[in-house]
């Protein structure tokens, strides 16, 4: 039973953002300025655009599914198909991964402020289908 918690675990741990626990006099890490971050989910969608690798999605046929509960709720997907994408708001139909958490915590992910594991762990960030597909996203959006 326990191998049923610890493979979902490994798959996701590289697709979860982690930060370092501090050490010593050393300070904790701090996340980057928030002039540039994302306020919504809206404009987390709108910088991953601008973070699109085609050449880390060519020949892949990938589905998206993002579900976000309030605050800042919603429903987005993405489709990559060889090496190109689109996303939008709503649903897409045969999801092959389906992201869920609020917005709040969503945009949160995105600037680093909200530990990915933990978020995991604690049931937040909710990840079902395919969780070799849900590392692609990491990946193809960096």
């Amino acid at each position: 039973m326990p191998w049923r918690i610890l493979i979902p675990l490994a798959v996701l741990l590289p697709l979860l953002p982690l930060r370092a626990a501090p050490r010593g006099d050393r300070a904790a890490p701090t996340p980057a300025s928030t002039e540039n971050q994302p306020t919504g989910p809206d404009e987390v969608f709108a910088q991953m655009q601008h973070t699109f690798r085609s050449d880390r999605a060519r020949g892949k046929h990938l589905r998206f599914q993002f579900n976000f509960g309030d605050p800042q709720g919603g429903k987005w997907w993405i489709e990559i198909d060889n090496g190109a994408y689109t996303m939008g708001k709503g649903t897409i139909p045969r999801p092959d991964v389906t992201f869920a958490c609020t917005g709040a915590d969503w945009v949160r992910l995105a600037n680093g402020t909200l530990n990915g594991f933990q978020a995991f762990i604690t049931g937040r960030l909710r990840v079902s289908g395919n969780q070799f597909t849900a590392r692609k996203l990491d990946e193809i959006f960096p």
